[in-house]
């Protein structure tokens, strides 16, 4: 709030000035660390995760950190959701920080209900169990899912994109079936393109440390664990392009090969090779629909 309050009252000159600020003292900040050898991430206390229910969208945003304008139709398998969920629930006894279902567009996974069910099952006492939407499908849902989503204490998370979507509906819907609604933190005008190093030749730990997604946007994926979307989902990014950007063991953890949940939550702060493909010079950009050009990512 305070955020889009200055941006509103502060000249374009100052408020581009603050965030150069800001920026400089956050790389001065890492290389400090780096020099003390400090750790360059804070280990969570509990565990979050993240699961892309649904690959593709029907959006087709450009930019997209998730590579969803790329991919095929793929939905998450609900048996081998089923497992992971159950595996993590046993790594770590049934807590759990937060969950997020996303994609891509999670409502087009037919089976969604299935999937909310297991993982409020498996983790009765998550904070946060949210659904991270874009929102053109919301006003299209049955009378069931709102009353699962109040029945499972789900919250709907919609991506504030400048389309045009019902908000004055899906607000009704919310409060008519006890769902809490939110925004999430991105503003509907401005969005960040955050370019692929396809050179590899970065500083993976100074990357890692300045990178706004590691081990905050961890995802799990056919009982993998990832540190951020980048890693879990570029191989969209390869099968399109042609391009070869590996992922290898050491850019992810299997859970059925670790067995301590204290473990994985040291490792998903720790920087990891393929953080050596970003670029840390992120760029504001307006928000457009995808040409699926390698120019929206590099």
């Amino acid at each position: 709030m305070i955020k889009k309050l200055l941006k509103a009252v502060l000249p374009v000159s100052v408020w581009n000035f603050l965030k150069s600020v800001k920026k400089t003292c956050r790389v001065i900040a890492v290389r400090l660390r780096l020099l003390l050898s400090l750790p360059l991430k804070k280990k969570l206390d509990r565990i979050e995760i993240g699961f892309h229910v649904a690959e593709h969208c029907n959006l087709n945003c450009a930019y997209c950190d998730n590579f969803s304008p790329l991919a095929e139709p793929e939905f998450i398998d609900v048996e081998e959701f089923r497992r992971d969920v159950e595996r993590m629930a046993l790594l770590f006894k049934g807590e759990c920080e937060r969950i997020s279902l996303l994609g891509g567009e999670p409502l087009l996974h037919p089976r969604l209900s299935e999937i909310i069910d297991i993982a409020r099952t498996n983790f009765p006492e998550c904070r946060r169990l949210r659904l991270l939407t874009n929102g053109i499908l919301l006003t299209q849902q049955k009378p069931s899912f709102w009353g699962q989503c109040h029945d499972r204490n789900v919250t709907l998370v919609i991506t504030h994109y400048p389309i045009n979507i019902d908000v004055a509906k899906i607000r009704e819907l919310a409060e008519k079936f006890g769902v809490a609604l939110e925004y999430s933190s991105m503003t509907k005008d401005e969005f960040l393109k955050e370019p692929i190093n396809l050179s590899g030749n970065g500083d993976y730990r100074k990357n890692f440390a300045l990178c706004s997604r590691g081990n905050k946007c961890i995802m799990l994926g056919h009982g993998h664990l990832f540190t951020c979307t980048f890693v879990s989902n570029v191989h969209h990014f390869n099968r399109k392009f042609g391009t070869n950007i590996p992922v290898t063991e050491a850019d992810y953890i299997d859970i059925y090969k670790e067995s301590d949940g204290e473990k994985i939550l040291r490792r998903l702060a720790e920087p990891i090779p393929a953080c050596r493909f970003c670029d840390m010079n992120f760029q504001s950009v307006e928000w457009r629909r995808s040409k699926q050009d390698i120019s929206e990512w590099v």
